[in-house]
């Protein structure tokens, strides 16, 4: 159980919003048309290998959390520095999911403060679950898992789309499929980082069954989201939120199932980055729950949209170039004082 735990936690982190609304899936693999399928593997091999590197490079260094690692790596100074941008991430990704949960329950209660009461029990619900492990942010992973195969099938149903003219494939087209999926691969690791030393307690043995137990979920998942975007390309091309779109024609069934779809995406990766801003932030447990509480609070204010446009990208990039430099070999054991 504690693999299958590890697996849903991973799958519900990685899987966000921008996943769940189709709008990843667009850019960085089903743009790809003939070629998508480069991109999905591309992207599967890089997180599957971050995910086994990062918490063999813990294990080898003698460390148990993402900070402590960074200072054995880069020295002290340098180290805190590289931690404080790791927590910044998950502070910038788990405020851009807080403010997506609250703007879902404003669109879907008929409630006057349904907004204020979607951030005012998103957040503490997520801060609980994440306080339980990897056990607790199995729950939101699950859930997502259920629901997001029934409506990616019923998206998949719907009659296709007018074909569109794909133009012949330029000699690298496959590259640049091959490159988005690696930066997608790589992003997603880096906002995850905080969070893999969760599967340090597993077994060699066990480690490598909850990471490719991820594997498949993750390129089920991801594949049928490719397929419905490719068959739709035409009607999601320019669209912030293909499959918000695609559920127009499924009635208010439809509407009612990508919105609880999205708000488990959401809720999901909320988790996940309380549970890394947890083990990144300094103090007591109490003082850390609370910090990690208002810095996703304060970047919630901000909005959903602003800060996946503005602020994620620049940040997540620099954040997995840092974390393939935690991965590749080299570095000391930690002191007593690192860990």
């Amino acid at each position: 159980m504690g693999a299958i735990s590890c697996a849903l936690a991973l799958l519900g982190g990685a899987i966000g919003a921008g996943f769940a609304s189709g709008r990843e899936i667009v850019r960085f693999f089903a743009a790809h048309g003939a070629m998508a399928g480069i991109a999905v593997l591309s992207a599967l091999t890089a997180l599957c290998a971050l995910f086994w590197r990062l918490p063999a490079q813990l294990e080898r260094t003698g460390t148990s959390t993402l900070a402590a690692l960074c200072r054995v790596r880069f020295g002290e100074r340098l180290g805190r520095l590289c931690t404080a941008l790791f927590a910044l991430l998950c502070s910038v990704t788990g405020g851009a999911m807080l403010a997506a949960c609250a703007e879902l329950a404003a669109l879907t209660l008929p409630l006057r403060h349904a907004y204020a009461l979607g951030f005012a029990v998103s957040l503490p619900a997520a801060a609980a679950l994440a306080l339980l492990g990897a056990a607790g942010m199995a729950l939101p992973g699950a859930a997502l898992c259920m629901l997001l195969p029934g409506l990616l099938l019923r998206l998949l149903a719907l009659p296709a789309g007018e074909a569109c003219f794909d133009p012949a494939a330029a000699p690298d087209l496959p590259v640049r499929a091959l490159a988005d999926g690696a930066v997608y691969g790589a992003l997603n690791a880096a906002m995850l980082g905080g969070v893999l030393p969760l599967l340090l307690p597993l077994s060699r043995a066990q480690r490598r069954r909850a990471v490719a137990l991820f594997g498949v979920g993750f390129a089920l998942l991801l594949s049928l989201g490719v397929t419905v975007c490719r068959c739709h390309l035409p009607a999601v091309w320019d669209q912030p939120m293909p499959f918000v779109v695609l559920s127009r024609s499924l009635g208010v069934g439809g509407y009612l199932l990508v919105a609880a779809c999205l708000y488990a995406a959401a809720l999901s990766t909320l988790c996940a980055m309380l549970a890394a801003l947890l083990r990144l932030l300094p103090g007591p447990r109490p003082v850390r729950v609370l910090s990690a509480c208002a810095l996703c609070a304060l970047f919630a204010l901000i909005g959903f949209g602003r800060l996946v446009s503005s602020v994620y990208p620049v940040l997540g990039s620099l954040c997995a170039g840092l974390l393939l430099l935690l991965c590749l070999p080299g570095g000391q054991k930690a002191s007593s004082s690192s860990r």
